[in-house]
């Protein structure tokens, strides 16, 4: 009897499942229909698009379309631009380095917006954060009181002895970890918490507990890490069939407030009683006049910005920099005795980056090769304009391929090589403003606000690691597998383990 009751139940949830199948299909048939098959729609001529399904478009090709082989074949049938249709929103793909120029710098009004995918509402509290806010007055307000009041030079050396704090903690890390595991250590994890460390400092103005820390860590990750909400994006009317997830993502947020205003109640705590170093990201925010007093979701907003922007992207490219330099003992000497020359036995400065100009290539080539992302945060069009002769539609998202760019053989000989000493003895924009051949930070109005900070830590980082341990291969005789994965960043597939030793100084 009880079989019969589970197998009755079974035959109604079937049931109900084909029903919303068929509930979903036709809605969106019916939403495919009436946004794309506009009046006026097939005069513009739109960048050439691969074949797609009837009504559906291109839905099916939108994942697809971000693995490296597809696009690169999707390249050589389209050429440098191309289209894909989802719903009503044209996708535009862009991969030269000319038409990036076109759009970024020349024409930097017309695409300084940002999509409003509903994806992202949750977490930038109604696009109110720099990323996501809409160009316009709450954006040059929030970007000026960044750019001004954190990441001026005078400020970030300021922080000089969080610097030093935090990379004397990473050195003896990585000595303990290596003596415990016959001198191998898991490079990544190490290089992930010092930089939150350093971040989280910055944001609050204080060293945070190891606990609190621990917390941070969990939600960024588990941030990084949600399912793709591309369906609910790009087809509105289907949330209805992701509740579960919706319920999810909205107690991972309620989550990431609890954490961050305990953190900012302390702050304020500490600041009554004179416990905290002053020049913190959040003391600039509580006293920024924005027209409206910031909330306490605000301010867990943007801190929680300010301290992903500044983590994984950093720590992603010192991974890759530091795999190419473990993997070419030659390159890694190089280095080293331009440090020597230089620096001598003291440790590395921020104030000797500039008198190491190998050192520089080396970062540079670093984000060449490696750059945090294949693509650029999505561009949103304000207004209706022509790229390399396409028309592009008002609101339509633009995706810049910045990986083709930076590996284009017409660009750059032998793209796939790793070589440093292509940068040296010759200038080189990577503000985009002159040239476009590599954008690992954008360009035009909104290239990322923090490139000289990310510069810094990367030049500093590096330097004060190479200056003090020699890195290998944690195989001997064996290469490091620099194969790629998607996260949130393009991380390394099988994450750096390296042999590490120290140095005689």
């Amino acid at each position: 009897m009880v079989e019969g009751a589970g197998a009755e139940a079974d035959a109604e949830a079937a049931s109900a499942s084909f029903l919303w199948t068929v509930v979903f299909v036709l809605l969106s048939l019916l939403w495919l229909f009436i946004t794309c098959f506009r009046p006026g729609r097939s005069k513009l001529c739109l960048p050439p698009s691969p074949p797609r399904l009837p009504l559906l478009g291109h839905i099916h090709l939108v994942k697809k379309v971000t693995k490296g082989p597809f696009l690169q074949h999707l390249r050589e049938t389209m050429g440098p631009i191309f289209s894909l249709q989802v719903g009503k929103t044209p996708l535009i793909y862009i991969t030269s380095a000319a038409l990036a120029h076109e759009a970024l710098v020349e024409k930097s009004l017309i695409f300084a917006y940002r999509p409003r995918f509903p994806s992202r509402a949750l977490f930038s509290n109604n696009y109110r954060n720099i990323n996501a806010a809409s160009y316009g007055r709450l954006w040059r307000g929030l970007r000026r009181n960044l750019v001004h009041e954190m990441l001026a030079m005078p400020k970030i050396l300021s922080f000089k002895p969080a610097r030093v704090m935090v990379l004397d903690r990473l050195i003896i890390r990585i000595i303990k970890e290596s003596s415990r595991s016959d001198g191998v250590i898991s490079f990544f994890s190490c290089i992930r918490t010092a930089m939150f460390e350093l971040l989280l400092f910055m944001c609050f103005g204080f060293d945070l507990s190891e606990d609190s820390l621990l917390q941070i860590v969990e939600i960024v990750d588990a941030i990084l890490h949600l399912p793709s909400r591309a369906m609910q994006d790009f087809y509105p009317f289907t949330s209805i069939f992701f509740r579960g997830q919706e319920r999810r993502v909205s107690e991972l947020r309620a989550r990431q407030i609890k954490v961050y205003t305990s953190l900012i109640e302390e702050h304020k705590e500490r600041c009554a009683h004179g416990t905290i170093s002053p020049g913190s990201y959040l003391e600039t925010l509580l006293h920024l006049d924005t027209g409206m007093p910031f909330s306490t979701v605000d301010l867990v907003t943007l801190c929680s910005e300010f301290i992903v922007a500044g983590t994984d992207t950093t720590v992603t490219t010192l991974e890759w920099a530091m795999a190419r330099l473990a993997d070419d003992a030659s390159i890694q000497g190089k280095l080293l005795d331009e440090i020597k020359a230089v620096v001598g036995d003291r440790p590395v400065e921020e104030t000797d980056l500039q008198k190491l100009p190998y050192l520089q290539a080396i970062v540079r080539e670093t984000l060449r090769l490696h750059p945090p992302g294949h693509f650029l945060l999505p561009h949103a069009v304000s207004e209706a304009c022509k790229i390399g002769g396409y028309d592009i539609p008002a609101n339509a998202v633009v995706l810049f391929h910045v990986i083709a760019m930076g590996r284009d053989p017409q660009h750059w000989e032998k793209p796939l090589e790793f070589k440093p000493d292509r940068f040296l003895n010759k200038e080189f924009d990577v503000t985009g403003t002159k040239q476009s051949t590599m954008l690992p930070f954008g360009a035009g109005r909104r290239i990322c606000p923090g490139l000289g900070l990310a510069t810094m830590h990367l030049e500093l980082f590096i330097a004060r690691l190479v200056q003090k341990l020699n890195w290998t291969p944690y195989l001997k005789g064996e290469r490091v597998d620099f194969d790629e994965k998607m996260v949130f960043t393009v991380r390394m597939k099988n994450p750096l383990k390296v042999l590490v030793e120290q140095r005689n100084t």
